[in-house]
């Protein structure tokens, strides 16, 4: 199981990316394959917003690639999406959302992906279609916001088809809600939860979840 933890803070210091720092670690002590995503700058990525091409849909809708993607490094992080089996989103919030290049990366990436529900080629299926994802988000006062940034990602998400199977509706594995005062607990929290999705998806068959089981 390769997880894909896509970081969303430009700081490299910081609560935000001491959960980034968290997940990495996890997944070493655990022995599932990882690799991160820095959105500010990693991999050479200058990831440019949406140009809405052709009157708001471009090759994005019948093709499901960013025209401009080779340039600004978005392609390289679609093949990365692709690649990996499980995702941890982990952003700061800013104005009650999630981070800007955080934004922009969901917008570009929904944009080829969860289109491809319309494409009558069987082989089109969205890459996040079936894959659990961890949601972590810090507001680093009080914790005002997470809540609408939660939705948004949850909304990219599941437009993509991440809500889907092998959990059924619990595509989505767990949300994280940290600030100044309860870090410490919730980055025990996150290496559970990551150490439990390992657990659920790696090497296993999965059957419907009110057979009440999951089986090798």
């Amino acid at each position: 199981m390769k997880i894909l933890i896509i970081n969303g803070t430009p700081k490299t210091d910081g609560i935000t990316y001491s959960f980034v720092e968290t997940a990495k670690e996890t997944c070493i002590s655990i022995g599932a394959e990882s690799d991160i995503i820095t959105l500010a700058g990693a991999y050479g990525v200058n990831l440019q917003k949406c140009k809405m091409c052709d009157e708001g849909w471009g090759i994005c809708f019948k093709e499901h690639y960013c025209i401009f993607g080779e340039k600004d490094g978005f392609s390289l992080l679609q093949e990365k999406v692709k690649s990996a089996d499980a995702y941890i989103f982990i952003t700061p919030v800013y104005w009650g959302e999630m981070s800007e290049m955080l934004k922009i990366f969901l917008d570009k990436l929904r944009r080829c992906e969860a289109t491809k529900q319309w494409d009558s080629r069987e082989a089109q299926i969205s890459f996040i279609k079936g894959k659990p994802s961890i949601f972590v988000a810090n507001a680093g006062g009080g914790g005002g916001g997470i809540v609408s940034t939660f939705a948004g990602l949850e909304r990219a998400v599941v437009q993509m088809g991440g809500d889907e199977w092998p959990r059924e509706t619990a595509g989505i594995f767990d949300m994280i809600a940290v600030n100044r005062w309860n870090q410490a607990y919730k980055r025990d929290t996150l290496k559970s939860a990551i150490t439990e999705m390992y657990a659920y998806y790696n090497g296993k068959t999965m059957v419907p979840m009110n057979q009440g089981k999951y089986e090798k």
